[in-house]
């Protein structure tokens, strides 16, 4: 065992010691960088729109400012201001007015921006602005900027900070539109919390996603023939499909066995989510849901929350992954179930943004017009509250449905 406190006590505690601290400065070099170029490209951002407002000559550039300097810079032989750049700088500055720049290490003073009210919501203070410097690349920060709502942007920086997105994977999860693909885009107490706290709500019916893509499997052009070779390339793929699910997903098992009356039954996946505390069952179906699907997916979590679910955990959840759904057979099936059942598409190729935004719209559209026909005010098929009280154990109510035996 080495020693921490005196590394230079042995040769073999020097090494590892001088090794850890090459590391630590290594990486702390590396965020140092990752910051400076963040301050610097806002910075040429600031100095830009500062110019544009107030600059005495300002009239004779015009519309070709960004082109007459990067023309310039390039005749005096400086790098890495191209027009695209100084746009790119100039966007950043104009999403983000301060970033908790107040000065620069030779002395200049930093303009002051203006921050228009539908750019910034209340919690997005100083103190938030020197977060996003510090913990995102000035790579994430354009990405950031290309997300037009104000909300939906501000979703994206805390689940890119939360999660320590790359910019690969913030690009990946903004192009998916995962903002409209939670269910916090259409639950308006939540987006109020978001818009007035910066806290994203933890509950299942924020978290399950809808579709999910799957583009990551390499079934891309052709249907899988078999629910066992989806699984199989969702665990083949097992880390892709973590971070597709979500934050604080453990993967338990697939083909989890469960054993009632001496008949073996198999959940196809199964999961913990440590935020939602509740073991997390997936079921996948190859083509479109039936309402027999969510009586089988009842079985499991009646079964779950019987047999395995700790005493201090919440309820167990149950997604229904499957090609197609209908929504309103969907909220027939679901609408009065005991458990935590959702119904999810899942897609083997990232769509069209046109293409997603128009179907998530439909299928919001329909599932308003079911519950405005049936006189009922209450949440999407799925929705219960955050930490649902534990029932008293009782005997299963429901028969084990025929369905559905080991997979071949």
């Amino acid at each position: 065992m080495t020693n921490a406190l005196r590394p230079w006590d042995a040769f073999d505690d020097l090494v590892a010691g001088l090794a850890r601290l090459q590391e630590q400065a290594q990486a702390a070099a590396a965020r140092s960088v990752d910051e400076i170029l963040t301050a610097r490209s806002w910075l040429i951002g600031a100095w830009l729109i500062a110019y544009e407002q107030d600059g005495a000559d300002r009239a004779r550039y015009g519309d070709r400012l960004l082109a007459s300097l990067a023309e310039e810079f390039r005749r005096r032989g400086v790098k890495g201001l191209s027009e695209s750049s100084l746009k790119n700088c100039r966007q950043i500055a104009i999403i983000w007015p301060m970033l908790g720049i107040r000065q620069t290490l030779s002395g200049e003073l930093v303009p002051l921006l203006p921050r228009p009210a539908d750019v910034a919501l209340s919690w997005q203070d100083d103190a938030w602005m020197d977060r996003l410097r510090r913990e995102l690349s000035f790579s994430h920060l354009l990405e950031l900027s290309r997300v037009d709502k104000p909300i939906a942007r501000a979703f994206y920086e805390v689940e890119a900070i939360k999660n320590g997105w790359g910019v690969r994977e913030l690009r990946r999860q903004r192009d998916s539109m995962l903002f409209e693909r939670v269910g916090l885009s259409r639950d308006k107490g939540a987006l109020v919390e978001l818009a007035a706290s910066g806290r994203i709500a933890e509950q299942p019916s924020i978290s399950i996603r809808d579709p999910y893509i799957l583009e990551f499997a390499g079934l891309e052009g052709r249907a899988p023939k078999s629910e066992a070779e989806l699984e199989g390339a969702l665990v083949d793929h097992l880390e892709a499909f973590l971070l597709e699910l979500g934050r604080d997903f453990c993967f338990m098992g697939r083909q989890f066995r469960i054993t009632v009356g001496g008949r073996h039954h198999f959940i196809d996946l199964l999961f913990y989510q440590r935020r939602l505390r509740c073991l997390v069952a997936i079921d996948l179906k190859l083509g479109t849901f039936g309402y027999e699907d969510a009586g089988q997916m009842n079985f499991y979590l009646n079964f779950l929350r019987e047999n395995m679910a700790l005493a201090d955990e919440n309820l167990p959840v149950g997604i229904i992954l499957c090609a197609d759904k209908d929504v309103a057979e969907v909220h027939y099936a679901t609408g009065s179930l005991d458990q935590q059942v959702f119904v999810s598409r899942y897609l083997v190729a990232l769509p069209k943004e046109e293409e997603l935004r128009k179907w998530l719209l439909e299928e919001q559209d329909t599932l308003t017009r079911i519950l405005e026909e049936t006189g009922r005010s209450r949440e999407p098929s799925g929705s219960t509250p955050a930490k649902p009280v534990r029932p008293t154990k009782k005997p299963p109510t429901k028969k084990p449905p025929t369905k559905k035996s080991r997979k071949k």
